[in-house]
């Protein structure tokens, strides 16, 4: 039963200087609503916490936290906040930058796999915003594929790395639930899974598990229950990467670098995001050379050499000359090659992710197909799809 004073929210509604015109997603945590200004043209999304969420002791405080970290970080692949406060009964809310996207987890359910360019390039894009966020001593603890926001119409960065509601704000950061270990453990550190040394190395461990299942087309380590998950973090090294795709020796190495059991061997972000920058610009410049090789007719054999007339030179014209691209850019894809079909009726994850329910043991837990409540704090899916499962 909830309580008598409960706002009840729909198309319509006004929170803060904003008007509700339809809910666009929900998750474990929280209700997004898509929302506009009541005197600027701005559109946002507005995120409120969910009435139960009122009996978890800390999730309002957690919620407000995420919009503190939101409102302190700066970076193009962070979504801007514009406005935090309170319903009259209690429930906090978020206005933020309303991005148009859709998420890896989508993107991997309908292709499996993405090419070794497109997987250099997105770690050395999570990597830019890790690095901007770890200098500030933000650690993510869930980041994983429906946390990455691909968002390539932006011009300015084409991904967003969104739910920070479990976020680590410093060492005073320590809004955790008993018995419950925030992240999604098919994604989680060793040390995260053991609740010890949180800090910036588990979202690198995190971020390889998410780009060694994008090359492979399956996490490193999945099993029938937490524990047994929980045990290959611990014990088991993950299959050789190279074995299991066509990507080159050096990004295989990268990912198993930051797959590495103890925490001070993984890479920094910026280390990161310079190396795969460097690997994602001579990927994408690969297949253009390796066509201009095959179009060039092979050499043929010396002639015997003739006198000829003098002719009179030939100035060619501006179509005669093909444009040639540096091996330094960045192929940028067209977003409209990146839309494969309609997915409404596909569920958003390929495979189970356990995710605890708040408030409940975690041992007792076993890997299912995903359902209603099996959400993270924050994590959202999108209506259409929630209901076309």
């Amino acid at each position: 039963m909830m309580p008598a004073n409960l706002i009840e929210l729909a198309p319509g509604s006004i929170i803060g200087s904003y008007r509700l015109v339809r809910e666009i997603g929900s998750g474990g945590m929280s209700t997004v609503y898509e929302a506009v200004h009541g005197v600027l043209p701005r559109r946002a999304a507005i995120k409120v916490m969910h009435p139960q969420m009122r009996r978890q002791p800390g999730m309002a405080t957690r919620m407000v936290q995420e919009a503190a970290i939101l409102e302190d970080l700066r970076h193009p692949g962070i979504v801007r906040i514009y406005e935090c406060d309170l319903l009259d009964d209690g429930r906090p809310w978020i206005a933020m930058e309303l991005v148009e996207g859709y998420t890896l987890a989508e993107r991997l359910h309908e292709r499996t796999v993405l090419s070794p360019a497109e997987v250099a390039t997105l770690l050395s894009e999570v990597a830019d915003v890790l690095a901007s966020v770890h200098d500030r001593g933000v650690v993510h603890r869930d980041l994983k594929p429906d946390n990455l926001l691909l968002t390539p119409a932006d011009r300015d960065f084409p991904l967003r790395v969104i739910d920070w509601g479990v976020a680590r704000l410093g060492p005073q950061g320590r809004l955790t639930l008993d018995g419950l270990t925030p992240g999604t453990p098919i994604y989680m550190s060793p040390e995260q899974a053991t609740g010890r040394n949180i800090a910036a190395p588990c979202d690198i461990y995190s971020l390889g598990v998410t780009a060694y299942e994008a090359l492979a087309g399956h996490p490193p380590f999945d099993g029938r229950t937490l524990a047994e998950v929980v045990c290959m973090h611990l014990t088991t090294e993950a299959e050789p990467l190279c074995e299991r795709c066509d990507a080159p020796e050096e990004l295989c190495a990268l990912v198993h670098h930051m797959l590495a059991k103890e925490p001070a061997i993984r890479p920094s972000a910026r280390e990161i995001h310079q190396i795969a920058r460097a690997m994602a610009q001579e990927l994408s410049a690969a297949p253009f050379e390796r066509s201009r090789s095959e179009a060039a007719p092979p050499p043929g054999p010396p002639s015997r050499p003739r006198r000829e007339r003098p002719r009179p030179a030939v100035v060619p014209t501006p179509a005669a000359y093909v444009p040639f691209v540096s091996s330094d850019e960045v192929v940028i894809i067209d977003p409209e090659e990146l839309e494969l079909g309609t997915t409404e009726l596909l569920p958003v994850v390929r495979r189970p992710r356990w995710t605890p329910e708040i408030g409940q043991a975690v041992a007792s837990h076993v890997i299912t197909p995903r359902a209603g409540c099996d959400q993270v704090a924050g994590e959202i899916v999108l209506l259409e799809k929630r209901r076309g499962a």
